[in-house]
């Protein structure tokens, strides 16, 4: 049971670790970029605050977008993300339900939120796009934002430290008791053994 234990201890220890660490770096790449936007390999990580695309992409989640290119082709049913025509430094990221054309060559995009009930008011031009919605986490957005406030860093990352450091002081205290325990078990056979 205690081998389980340790095992299961011991999983649970890397998982969290391993959250932590992309949960910082993501943090850190997004103040680097010009954008203001995480990225880990090329690819936007961006938090859902809404429940326009429900139920393929929920509140709390956190898509991965690649950024538009010049040769990448938007179809109908992609996921795109788009800067808000009146508010560029606000995102969005809804279905194209329809491609606006000129002589054959796309120029808008018509986009509507899975939950909504109409289409978006005004089409979206090829130049507001930020990319294409390729994968989905689920719940991560929550940590992610989590993680932009105080009280987020304070219990994701020093607390987790705190608590490590005493769990290693804890093993090195169980150890030199060990120790001590087989020391005394080495010297009471050698005084019993002694004359008297």
């Amino acid at each position: 049971m205690k081998l389980v234990l340790r095992i299961l201890n011991g999983a649970v220890t890397a998982v969290l670790a391993v959250i932590l660490v992309a949960t910082v770096a993501l943090a850190i790449t997004a103040r680097r970029s010009q954008d203001g936007m995480p990225s880990v390999l090329g690819y936007k990580v961006l938090s859902v605050l809404s429940g326009s695309m429900e139920p393929a992409i929920k509140p709390g989640d956190v898509i991965i977008v690649e950024p538009l290119k010049p040769d990448h082709e938007i179809k109908e049913g992609d996921v795109i993300t788009f800067r808000a025509a009146d508010a560029s430094d606000m995102l969005i990221t809804h279905r194209v339900v329809g491609i606006v054309s000129v002589n054959g060559e796309p120029t808008a995009y018509v986009t509507k939120g899975d939950n909504n009930d109409a289409v978006d008011l005004s089409p979206v031009s090829r130049s507001q796009v930020v990319g294409i919605q390729r994968w989905r986490v689920p719940y991560y957005g929550y940590l992610r934002e989590f993680m932009r406030k105080p009280v987020g860093i304070v219990s994701l990352v020093i607390a987790p430290g705190v608590l490590l450091i005493a769990m290693e002081i804890r093993k090195i205290v169980q150890v030199v008791m060990e120790e001590e325990r087989a020391k005394k078990a080495e010297k009471e056979p050698a005084d019993a053994q002694s004359p008297s």
